[in-house]
């Protein structure tokens, strides 16, 4: 199995512990260890055969990461720029009354930018160089949620007690210095990750 590629601790313990039962089993019923172990092998079958298998089961996780991550960030470009269009729309008529009309276009822009960062990201995916290997995929993204983070807290632990918002103000400030970094973020993740896929997928005719 090692020489065929299969190296992942998991699968190599689960096929182990399978061929031992399946022995056990055979010696308890009379043959020699020998011949039980030769069975079992063939039972299994060739290593080539096993590793398809392997492939075909992680193929088949692998489109389901995928699709649960685009729905995801569907979800997360469309429900939040909503969500806080509509809050701060209602501001004008609920009990925060103090919300000024160019903070009211101010919060729908940055909400809008939002989600046309995260969309641009997937929509021109073939933009994005693509990289193979999912482990290198896995650092740039994590080289873009860095400074995002680091910049969300100082905003947080800095600017934010040094200034004496209303509720209307901080959602609006909220919106552009919270909202507004995450979209680049995702929309890079998301463009990255669906050039991937698009690009070494064969295509089928």
């Amino acid at each position: 199995m090692l020489a065929v590629g299969i190296k992942t601790p998991v699968p190599l313990e689960e096929l182990e512990a399978h061929l031992r039962e399946d022995i056990s089993q055979q010696v308890k019923s009379g043959r020699s260890e020998a011949d039980a172990f030769e069975s079992a092998v063939q039972e299994i079958g060739p290593a080539n055969t096993v590793q398809g298998e392997f492939n075909k089961i992680g193929s088949v996780n692998s489109a389901f990461d995928w699709k649960l991550m685009e729905i995801s960030f569907g979800i997360t470009a469309s429900v939040i720029p909503l969500f806080f269009c509509s809050t701060i729309l209602y501001f004008k008529y609920g009990s925060f009354v103090d919300v000024t009309p160019g903070q009211q276009i101010s919060g729908v822009v940055a909400a809008a930018i939002f989600a046309l960062f995260i969309w641009s990201g997937r929509l021109g995916c073939k933009m994005f160089p693509v990289v193979p290997s999912k482990r290198t995929r896995g650092v740039i993204t994590a080289f873009c949620i860095a400074p995002v983070i680091a910049w969300w807290i100082i905003y947080m632990i800095v600017i934010v007690p040094s200034h004496d918002f209303t509720m209307s103000q901080f959602t609006v400030a909220f919106l552009w210095a919270f909202v507004v970094p995450a979209g680049p973020m995702m929309g890079l993740c998301w463009g990255i990750e669906a050039a991937a896929r698009k690009r070494m997928t064969p295509s089928v005719s």
